[in-house]
């Protein structure tokens, strides 16, 4: 069982079910949550390639001069996580996504675009966001989250893990696209093993 965002597995496939997935279980119980502080939030960011370690140490020195606004920044993020869940949830369920959801995950989502510069970075010249403003950490998630919904005719569907006590989100990458848990190592040999024995049982 992970402890935090530094040891968790990120099976998701995507940033954004990255961050939705910081809840180790969502099915047959709930918790523990691993996004549990703002430096959480960062190490995540960090892992996921999305900050470097100079952007990372920036954030980490605003964070430490302003605790209140880092608290703040790690609430937002955490109602932004669940609408990023939920979205993606409907999708599994061939759902439409929820309309509260999609409008809070869009309007984090404008608030970034809206501080995003042209800079020179080692792949080239890319949109980033300056982080003159913590709140810009959790928006960078939700602009992952848009790219990821618009992006929808060009790629496989998201899905649910149904592993016991999981529910994670992922997107399957693998070569044939029969992919049915985040994790073969960990949700599907649960699942072999449990077969395995109901089988015994039987027999």
């Amino acid at each position: 069982m992970a402890t935090s965002t530094a040891d968790m597995r990120l099976s998701g496939g995507h940033p954004a079910l990255d961050l939705a997935n910081t809840v180790d279980s969502r099915r047959d119980r709930w918790g523990p949550d691993l996004l549990r502080s703002f430096e959480d939030l960062l190490v995540l960011a960090e892992r996921l390639g999305l900050i470097d370690q100079q952007e990372a140490l920036h954030l980490r020195s605003r964070a430490g001069n302003d605790p209140p606004k880092a608290a703040a920044v790690l609430a937002d993020a955490l109602a932004l996580r669940e609408s990023i869940y939920r979205l993606f949830l409907s999708e599994d369920a061939a759902k439409p996504y929820p309309a509260a959801d999609l409008r809070l995950v869009e309007d984090r989502a404008r608030r970034g675009r809206a501080r995003q510069v042209v800079a020179a970075k080692e792949a080239g010249y890319q949109w980033i966001l300056p982080y003159d403003d913590l709140q810009q950490l959790a928006q960078l998630f939700a602009i992952k989250a848009i790219d990821l919904l618009t992006e929808r005719h060009q790629r496989r569907a998201v899905r649910e893990c149904k592993g016991n006590k999981c529910g994670w989100l992922f997107i399957d990458h693998s070569k044939s696209g029969r992919r049915m848990w985040c994790s073969d190592a960990t949700c599907g040999s649960q699942a072999r093993i449990r077969r395995f024995r109901s089988r015994m049982k039987d027999a």
